[in-house]
């Protein structure tokens, strides 16, 4: 459902205490206020570049009393000064998500391209299509037409959705889950999909696994949902602290719920105060993103972490430190940025904590 009238609202009741709502942005999208029980608004602004994403996470609500309660998403009418059109979509609800949902696109560097894949046009919209920096070529899609083509994706979670295409050209893959039975895929579809969810494992151990895709005709993998358990704190989250220059909203790539914080000021920390026994820094891993920042978590130095990739790896929403088996209760992690000020940024995305 859509619109783009003022004054509009979609009213959703649900008996739990974190609720997440899926929607979309892009180009086009407008501006939202969201308020639960009838208490204060919250304005999120749905607007994305360079290119639209579906079915992607908004908004999610913790902490609220276990109990029924009413989340209301009001249409303003209004769009920020780069938006083309003020719309605002709701697609679904995870009521008790009970998950973290991090979206890795083709370029990202945990993703094994066996030979035979080529990189599609920016003529589609693909999930994060044609977001670049120059040299960098633009985030699209891998796709192929070489039987026995494959590529495997290692990560750590409960579940892991492939994204792809769906169209008159579109034929069968199998998917096989660490390495078991493989399930057939049929990517046909009388009219053209991009980024519809083709694949979904769930119910797997919260452990390392693998996903391989084998094309045995013509199909377009863009992107990958990885599911953890746990519960996924943005940049925004008011257990988060910033001192020294940093950009708070930087939205024009494929980050956790459209935004992250980033700078490349040497001196510049961002602290994250937790309370649980895991902890994962989620972060970016590109040219652009070159810098180096050093990890705290407690009082203690974990190390420094050098943010660059060289093209073709592009890696969003991905896991940069993690750090399991911490004491029960209440903890600090500090991200310092320790490379030198104008140099690569540093960039933080969100935080996932069991």
């Amino acid at each position: 459902m859509q619109s783009n009238a003022a004054g509009t609202t979609a009213s959703f009741n649900f008996s739990g205490s974190s609720v997440r709502w899926i929607g979309s942005r892009g180009r086009g999208m407008g501006i939202a206020l969201v308020s639960v029980d009838g208490g204060p608004g919250r304005e999120v602004d749905l607007f994305a570049r360079p290119d639209d994403e579906v079915h992607t996470p908004i908004i999610t609500i913790s902490d609220l009393s276990d109990g029924p309660h009413t989340l209301t998403i009001t249409v303003t009418g209004r769009q920020n000064s780069s938006a083309t059109g003020n719309v605002v979509v709701v697609d679904a609800f995870d009521v008790q998500p009970g998950v973290t949902v991090s979206h890795w696109q083709d370029t990202n560097p945990e993703l094994q391209f066996s030979a035979g894949w080529t990189k599609s046009s920016t003529g589609f919209p693909w999930s994060g299509n044609g977001a670049s920096n120059p040299p960098e070529l633009p985030v699209t899609a891998q796709e192929t037409q070489t039987a026995g083509a494959s590529v495997t994706v290692p990560f750590n979670g409960t579940g892991i959705s492939w994204i792809g295409y769906r169209g008159p050209d579109g034929g069968i893959a199998t998917v096989q889950i660490d390495g078991g039975a493989a399930t057939e895929v049929d990517t046909y579809s009388p009219t053209e999909k991009y980024q519809p969810v083709v694949f979904t494992a769930g119910g797997l151990s919260d452990a390392n696994h693998t996903m391989t895709i084998t094309a045995t005709g013509r199909r377009n993998p863009a992107a990958t949902d990885i599911m953890t358990p746990g519960r996924r704190y943005e940049e925004y989250d008011s257990s988060m602290s910033y001192v020294g220059t940093w950009d708070p909203h930087r939205d024009s790539r494929v980050f956790s719920e459209g935004a992250s914080a980033t700078s490349n000021q040497m001196g510049a920390t961002a602290t994250f105060r937790f309370t649980g026994t895991s902890v994962t820094w989620i972060g970016c891993q590109k040219g652009s993103a070159s810098g180096t920042a050093r990890v705290t978590l407690d009082g203690v130095v974990q190390g420094d972490f050098y943010m660059g990739q060289s093209y073709p790896i592009e890696g969003y929403q991905m896991p940069v430190f993690r750090k399991d088996g911490l004491a029960p209760g209440p903890h600090t992690l500090t991200i310092e940025v320790v490379s030198p000020t104008g140099g690569g940024y540093v960039v933080v995305d969100a935080f996932d904590v069991r």
